[in-house]
């Protein structure tokens, strides 16, 4: 039977948390920790609390089984013990315990006195490796957004320094508990300084490492004591805010032993009720629409909303309604007095009316009457003002409640949104006319694009016009109702969405783990999820006086968890652009390995892109590709190597024909095309005065490459490296359908993320 071969239903949890809850404390003590590690089959060190030293006796001494013992205070109030002389070691006869017992209790009362102490721990003194790597930090939380995490890095008295100062996927590995197998674990734990130290992979713990199976069996044992006590439903109501093991050692005589451990209690407050995203269809392929808020003499953005939907061309416009007291006709649509005149419940509602003007009545009067299936919230304001987060409380509960109903209730996107461009409902509700943000055809389709922010969407339809069109460009705000992972789950179902470009500023309570499912079924159907995440402050850090939640902020845990489920993560804004262009761009195309090619007529490009592969490997060329290069470059000029330098002299049709010869190598994974278009040799150039050169013409160096482009089934990526006059090269290429840059290292980088060698 294996060590960890605990019971997790057992009996001492719930008794544990129960007492220390009914005591009125918030965190256990340590010994309160041991019993529950122990239930769950993780081995402690044999101990004993005593309240005085007359309780020392040689029971003790022969219980502890080692040579030496070491002795801690016990208190609520004292949760870094050594830093007021709480922990001390000693050999284990009753004599030096009693007189250790005795100094610790001292050193504690005069530094501390106002602390709360239940006692003394005398626990034996566990032997073991104390190098750099070999002390763990284990921990379990209870995430907000993802429910139960586990956390296994670096630990020891220096932790947040080792943590700060190592590569995070060095430092630690971070895991969503729920579902966990040892191959995943396996995966997260190899290459992290942790794993290879206790496995015998370092120089230095060489002879002395422990099977890795033991150590990935105990991230499971934590794993299933996580999705118990640490999930949104813990037994009771009760569970885990935090699980701390700080250190975590691999014992001399082969044993996983928690050495130290701190415990926070929370009770999580409930989830939302499940929406029925089946019925986003009447969200995003509306039939029918109503505008409320729509000016009959002015414009104002209810107004716009109401042409962009009349003109859109997906409903009907003697569907498309509106409300007004006075006015029995707006553009073209009818009016009605109140919600309660419509001929029938619309697809859609948009409330384009102000939150210290109405709103939320407005949207309580769609919902109790069931007057919309759907509704977008235009306004903002809501949690600005106590009135304000008033009206709010209002609405959620009221749509909570209908979602209880049987018919499902009434789905609502918002508030303080644009709404939602949807191409197959052909309508838009942004309150920008179609002359300020066009919305065009481009080579890139497929594009879902889920944003909490509205004005992003305008950004990035705007940066990619002609290049990259959005499927759906939905703007979900607030999310006082409607999730993004209510979009990820309901467009899955599509399979003409193919990338899904997420901009997200905060998930709401457990929506997480519903958004790590849906991108994990994305991904494996071959389809990208793309994620940026903004308002990265380390949110909670506060609430323990933890290890763990200084080292690991809430950015973190969604970072490292997003990408264990297939997602692609972005640092920045321009990487997220950049992700959203390639992948879009060359959907469809698979990367087999991380050989690259690389192409450019500027000597500095080639020792760039060498510089910056970001995890690719320049590809050994094959003799035939060489001979071949040979053929085409200028004789006497340069070697043949890769990466190619073709110099400034090479032709436009040569220059095409040296990208399709790197590309029909066996040997080359993904290809770089890049280069300085300013040279006399190549067609680059617009129409214009002075020369003769047209680059979109037959002859023009856009069209060559993009005749290559087309031609290969490889990922391919294409630089120009040059000023305004060359922004009509690279836009051509751009709406041709080439994913194109204008720096040779931020191609590299982007294709270096899609075939999935970089972070």
């Amino acid at each position: 039977m294996s060590e960890f071969s605990g019971a997790i239903e057992g009996a001492i949890t719930p008794a544990v948390l129960l007492a220390a809850e009914g005591e009125g404390r918030s965190v256990l003590l340590e010994h309160e920790v041991y019993a529950l590690l122990s239930e769950a089959g993780l081995a402690v060190p044999r101990h004993r609390l005593l309240t005085t030293a007359d309780s020392v006796d040689d029971e003790l001494s022969a219980t502890l089984g080692s040579d030496t013992a070491v002795v801690k205070i016990v208190s609520p109030d004292l949760l870094h013990k050594s830093d007021v002389g709480g922990v001390a070691v000693c050999l284990n006869e009753p004599e030096a315990l009693s007189a250790t017992v005795s100094s610790v209790l001292e050193s504690v009362r005069a530094a501390v006195p106002e602390a709360r102490i239940a006692g003394v721990l005398v626990a034996e003194r566990v032997r073991f490796r104390a190098r750099l790597g070999r002390e763990l930090l284990a921990a379990v939380r209870h995430d907000p957004a993802f429910g139960p995490v586990v956390v296994l890095g670096v630990g020891g008295l220096d932790t947040e320094a080792l943590l700060g100062s190592l590569r995070p996927e060095c430092a630690r590995a971070m895991l969503a508990a729920r579902g966990l197998t040892g191959d995943t674990v396996a995966r997260a734990l190899r290459g992290t300084l942790a794993h290879d130290a206790l496995t015998g992979q370092l120089r230095s713990s060489r002879d002395a490492g422990v099977p890795e199976d033991l150590l990935i069996e105990g991230v499971l044992v934590l794993a299933r004591l996580a999705e118990r006590w640490a999930g949104f439903e813990p037994p009771g109501g009760l569970g885990l805010g935090e699980l701390e093991l700080n250190p975590l050692v691999a014992a001399e005589d082969g044993r996983l032993v928690a050495l130290d451990g701190l415990a926070r209690l929370h009770r999580p407050a409930p989830r939302a009720p499940a929406r029925p995203v089946a019925a986003l269809r009447h969200l995003l392929t509306p039939q029918s629409a109503v505008v409320i808020g729509a000016s009959a003499n002015g414009v104002n953005p209810g107004r716009i909303i109401l042409r962009n939907l009349a003109e859109g061309g997906g409903i009907e416009r003697e569907r498309v309604w509106a409300i007004h007291p006075r006015a029995e006709e707006i553009d073209g649509c009818r009016a009605f007095a109140s919600l309660a005149d419509l001929p029938e419940p619309a697809d859609l509602a948009v409330v384009s009316v102000a939150a210290d003007r109405g709103a939320d009545r407005v949207v309580g009067e769609i919902v109790e009457a069931r007057r919309a299936r759907t509704v977008t919230l235009i306004a903002g304001g809501f949690g600005e003002t106590e009135g304000g987060r008033e009206a709010e409380a209002r609405v959620r509960a009221a749509l909570a409640e209908s979602h209880r109903a049987e018919d499902g209730g009434v789905l609502l996107n918002g508030g303080n949104c644009l709404g939602i461009i949807s191409g197959p409902g052909r309508y838009s509700t942004f309150f920008i006319p179609p002359h300020k943000l066009p919305v065009r055809e481009g080579t890139g389709p497929g594009l879902a694009s889920i944003s909490q922010s509205g004005a992003y969407l305008v950004s990035q339809i705007s940066n990619l016009d002609r290049v990259v069109q959005p499927r759906y460009a939905i703007s979900f705000g607030n999310q006082m109702d409607v999730t993004v992972s209510d979009y990820l789950d309901y467009l899955e179902g599509d399979p003409e969405a193919r990338v899904f470009a997420v901009y997200l500023e905060g998930f709401e309570r457990g929506d997480g783990a519903r958004f790590l499912d849906a991108a994990r079924r994305i991904t494996a159907s071959g389809r990208s999820v793309l994620l940026y995440k903004a308002g990265r402050t380390r949110e909670g850090s506060e609430a323990a006086a933890s290890h763990t939640a200084a080292a690991v902020g809430d950015y973190e845990v969604c970072r490292e968890l997003a990408r264990a489920a297939g997602a692609v993560v972005s640092e920045s804004l321009d990487q997220f652009e950049d992700d959203v262009l390639i992948f879009s761009l060359l959907e469809g195309r698979k990367a087999r390995g991380r050989r690259v090619a690389v192409l450019s007529n500027a000597g500095f490009e080639c020792t760039a892109a060498a510089d910056a592969l970001f995890g690719m490997e320049l590809a050994r060329l094959a003799p035939a590709t060489e001979a071949r290069l040979a053929e085409l470059l200028p004789p006497g000029i340069v070697d043949v190597h890769n990466p190619v330098d073709a110099t400034p002299v090479t032709p436009t049709d040569t220059y095409a024909a040296l990208a399709e010869v790197l590309a029909g190598d066996p040997s080359v994974d993904v290809v770089v095309v890049a280069g300085v278009p300013a040279t006399p040799f190549q067609n680059s150039l617009a129409r214009g005065e002075g020369h003769r050169e047209n680059v979109t013409g037959k002859d023009g160096l856009a069209t060559h490459l993009g005749r290559f482009f087309r031609a290969t089934a490889k990922p391919v990526v294409f630089s120009v490296d040059s000023g305004a006059l060359y922004d009509p090269l690279a836009r051509t290429m751009r709406e041709g359908g080439l994913p194109t840059f204008r720096r040779i290292d931020r191609a590299t980088r982007a294709l270096a993320r899609f075939a999935g060698v970089a972070r």
